[in-house]
């Protein structure tokens, strides 16, 4: 049978109320009757209701992630994310409340106007993110994990997604190449603006017209029919491409296969991706690997800062590695 106050009064000697009053913080107790309180809670091992201890302490011990999930193969790609930080919740002390609705705004709204958390982690950022403004207008502890046009004053933790894809352009500059294609996310991931998308394109592209040469870029569905249609795309605009970056993990065995089957195997691909990723395909390939468990260990540790009333840095910027393999 689970211990309550009632029982925490009688083994203390004192009222139901004064046990109430030491939980809560809310009347002046003396030292030695909180001592005797607190030993009795650890002697009976009683677990004080969620409410009572963040009325106590006003924090409730739980951090929320906003991620409004994707349907499809797209939506494993997040879950390296969730997994690392909730790991490294844990490690913080703190627990992990999932956000999931496509109406950011209204769960965000709730979970914090409720007090159901002390802090918001901001996924999927778009570049033009009114989850950003709404926090800053909540005066919620939060940190976005990504940059929006807009960060509204708040910190962020990003990848820095624009050096990556400039980068791989770069790279394949370097090695002769003036006809580049860039294969992407899918399309839905571009039309909700999503930041991290448009800049590792943008990022590329940019860099490829800077130096003259011909880029070419499509959306890419995560299938054998996505591929084929984009690759057929892409080569039909710019037949001359020899160089492909791809950044879209679960599309890119497909894409590897599928530039074997046409013919096109000497074809130069770089691929944004984790390494595990690169690991399983049937070819090496060069790759930035995308740092999903430093990410959201920094992004976790820097909201449990502001928590803790520490001024985090405004921005913190992860520097992408080129692997040539």
């Amino acid at each position: 049978m689970a211990v309550t106050i009632a029982d925490v009064a009688k083994h203390a000697g004192v009222s139901r109320s004064t046990v109430s009053y030491v939980l809560s913080g809310n009347r002046s107790i003396s030292a030695e009757t909180i001592a005797k309180v607190e030993r009795s809670i650890e002697e009976l091992q009683f677990r004080p209701h969620a409410g009572a201890r963040s009325i106590r302490t006003r924090r409730t011990g739980v951090i929320a992630m906003a991620l409004p999930l994707v349907h499809g193969p797209h939506n494993q790609v997040q879950m390296p994310y969730v997994w690392a930080a909730l790991t490294a919740a844990q490690d913080a002390g703190l627990k992990l409340l999932m956000l999931t609705d496509d109406d950011g705004t209204t769960a965000i709204r709730d979970a914090v106007g409720t007090a159901l958390v002390d802090g918001v982690m901001l996924m999927e950022v778009q570049q033009k993110d009114p989850r950003a403004k709404l926090l800053r207008s909540l005066k919620c502890p939060a940190v976005l994990v990504g940059t929006p046009d807009n960060p509204h004053g708040l910190p962020y933790v990003d990848f820095d997604f624009a050096a990556c894809g400039r980068i791989c352009a770069e790279h394949l500059l370097e090695q002769g190449h003036t006809h580049v294609g860039f294969l992407g996310q899918p399309a839905d991931t571009y039309q909700r603006g999503v930041a991290y998308a448009a800049h590792a394109r943008d990022g590329a592209l940019n860099a490829l017209a800077e130096q003259g040469a011909q880029a070419t870029w499509a959306p890419c569905e995560p299938s054998a029919g996505g591929v084929v249609g984009a690759l057929t795309d892409l080569l039909d605009r710019d037949p001359s491409i020899t160089g492909l970056i791809v950044y879209n993990e679960w599309a890119l065995p497909l894409v590897v296969d599928r530039l074997t089957s046409m013919g096109r195997g000497d074809l130069t691909v770089i691929a944004i991706c984790p390494d595990d990723a690169v690991d399983r395909l049937s070819r090496p390939i060069t790759s930035v690997a995308l740092p999903v468990e430093e990410l959201a260990r920094i992004s976790v540790q820097r909201l449990a800062g502001l928590i803790n009333g520490e001024s985090p840095p405004s921005v913190t910027m992860l520097a992408p590695v080129l692997k040539v393999r």
